[in-house]
This record gives structure tokens, sequence and C-alpha cells, in this order.
């Protein structure tokens, strides 16, 4: 459930008598029949009362998740911003319009991803190593907020600015809106098991792995040319984190998938939803993408439509745009895709894991 009307503001809740307290093992009575679970038995969604026990491990895939998350740590402190603040009186307009609006467009959705995360998508799950694995997601995306605060302060942004930012420009405000209409069947645990699946669609494949993946590009493309370095490898290790929960989310929703046939998503339905995304994200980068130079509207729309005819390739649909809509930024796997190499006299060395133990493979 993605909140974008007041998303920072304490929020007063209505006084009434709490509701019986649900365990994270107790599953929805109409999810236990609807899955026939059984005394002892894992599933997804609807499990048995008595799967509390990790192993024996059913979702393979969710627990490498789970353990390539805890080898994949860093913190936003260990890199100095000192750089950025110095390249940052050398933007020009147009640089300085697409690296404000696309940072606080980040900004302010990482601030929520683990808001939806925890009430969302991690409510409903009964296999506890899928539950570890969406835990450990919520523990990087206030990694995530922690770096995009980091960068705040260190560049002396003014946090309204950045944080509201979406209430001043209605092609930021449209794009959050859909947002809450279609992730708003994965709040609370009694809503339809089919509009769940749909919500989760949204949220991992058009939410992270398109709109989200897209916004980065814009100052990855200024930190290839030496502007804006610092933040641009913040976001490297946020992009690579996001790129982790979009191959745990397709997971996920081929698993659900299998395990409950009837809330397949039909080719039909899943390009409506792709189409209609997209429309949105057309109009937020005609307003957030000013043309710089190695970087333009027409190169981000092109890699938003090879984002979205991926996505689709991996959930077994067929691409909306042709398959002929080709990759147009050689360097995008480079970023989020390979061991980061530093050089030793330019940075400290950060290592993205812990003893070395991680395959980008």
């Amino acid at each position: 459930m993605l909140n974008w009307d007041d998303p920072l503001e304490s929020i007063q809740r209505k006084k009434k008598a709490a509701p019986a307290a649900k365990t994270y093992f107790e599953p929805v009575a109409a999810d236990r029949e609807a899955a026939g679970a059984v005394e002892g038995e894992k599933r997804l969604i609807g499990g048995s009362d008595l799967t509390a026990n990790i192993a024996p491990i059913k979702y393979h895939w969710a627990w490498d998740a789970y353990i390539k998350s805890q080898r994949n740590f860093w913190l936003p402190t260990e890199i100095g911003m000192g750089e950025d603040l110095m390249a940052l009186g050398r933007l020009n307009e147009h640089e300085r319009h697409t690296f404000f609006t696309t940072f606080a467009t980040l900004t302010t959705a990482d601030a929520l991803h683990q808001r939806n995360l925890a009430l969302a998508v991690y409510e409903r799950i009964t296999a506890p190593e899928v539950g570890m694995a969406v835990i450990a997601q919520m523990h990087q995306e206030t990694i995530h907020s922690m770096s995009y605060q980091h960068i705040i302060e260190s560049l002396n942004f003014d946090e309204d600015e950045i944080y509201l930012l979406y209430q001043r420009v209605p092609q930021i405000r449209a794009k959050f809106e859909y947002s809450n209409a279609r992730t708003r069947a994965l709040q609370g645990q009694g809503g339809d098991l089919g509009e769940y699946v749909q919500g989760l669609f949204f949220y991992y494949m058009v939410f992270e792995g398109i709109w989200f993946m897209a916004n980065f590009c814009p100052i990855f493309s200024m930190q290839r040319r030496r502007l804006m370095v610092r933040t641009g490898e913040q976001l490297q290790y946020i992009a690579r984190d996001e790129s982790g929960h979009v191959a745990f989310g397709r997971a996920l929703i081929h698993a659900l998938w299998q395990e409950h046939p009837e809330t397949r998503l039909d080719e039909a339905a899943a390009h409506r939803l792709i189409a209609e995304a997209m429309e949105l994200e057309q109009a937020y980068a005609e307003y957030a993408v000013r043309p710089m130079l190695g970087y333009d509207l027409d190169m981000h729309l092109r890699h938003v439509r090879y984002l979205a005819n991926r996505r689709l390739l991996d959930m077994g649909f067929n691409p909306l745009y042709g398959e002929q809509e080709a990759e147009c930024l050689p360097w995008w796997e480079e970023q989020i895709g390979f061991r980061k190499e530093k050089n030793f006299f330019e940075t400290r060395v950060t290592e993205y894991q812990t003893g070395g133990a991680l395959s980008w493979d």
C-alpha cells in the first residue's frame, strides 16, 4: 500500500479498540481454504499454522535471495560527497533540472518502499524463508532512505523541496496516484487473491522494475561524464539492491501463479497495465528529462520501452513494443551488473559484500 498523500508527516490514528493480534504464521482462513493447506504444509499464501520452521527449505529462490542480501551490505556514509558539492555548481540549467527532479522522485518513492513491503507484501506470506527475504528487502530500503538523506544533507538541499516536489509537479503526482490505485489490493489480508497478485505484478515489475530503474539513468549518465560522481555511486549500490528485488518479485509471482493458477494475468491485461504505466512515464519524462550531453528524452523513453519489454518477457509474455526495441544504453548493465572496481587513489575501496562471496552472475 503506497500512500503518497502524506508520506512524511505523522499520521494521527483514530482511537478504536485494537483488533486481536495476528501472528506472522497465522494465515487468513480464506487463503487456507483456497490453498487446501494441510497440517505442516508450506505454501506461499494460506499455508498451515505449523510452518514456522525454516528447514526443510521449499522455496530455494527466496532463501538464495535472503542469503545474497546478507552479503550485500553497505553504508552510505562510507561515500564522501564533497566532490559532488563542488560539481553541483558546474551543472548547467538542463543538467540541474534533470538531476534535481529525478533525484527528488527517487527519494520520495524509496521513502515509502519499506512501508509497502511491511504492510502489504509481507503481511500475507506464510512461508518463513520467503518472509525472511522480504524482511531483508525492508532493511535494504531503510539503507536507501539513509543514502538519500546523506546526499540531501551533504549537498545542502532543502528537504521540503526534495520530499514534497511531487505535490507541486502534476506529472509526478499522477504516477504516485496511479501507484496508489494499483497497489490498493495489497493492503490487508482479506482481499481478493487475484487482485493481490496483480498488485505484486505492478509493484515489482512496473514500479521497481521499470519506473525506478529508468530514473537512475539520467544521473548515471552524468556520473559517466564525471559529474555528480558520488551521488551516482550511491545510486549504483541502490540499483543493485533493486535489481535483486525485481528478480525476487519475478520468482515470487511465478511461484504464486503455479500454486494458484487462477491468479495468473492474461497477456492482454499485462499489456494494458504496462501501456498505462508507460503513458504516465512519458508525461513525467517530458517534464523531468532535459537534453544533456550524452542523454536526452528520446534515449530515456527508448530505454523505458526496452525495460518494459524485458519485464514482460521475464513474466512469459510477448513484448509490447516489438523485439526490435533494443537496449540503447550499452553502459546500463555495467552500472548495476558487475563487481565495482575502484581506483585506490580516487576513493576508498568499499566492498559491496562480505567475504568477497557475492556473485553477480
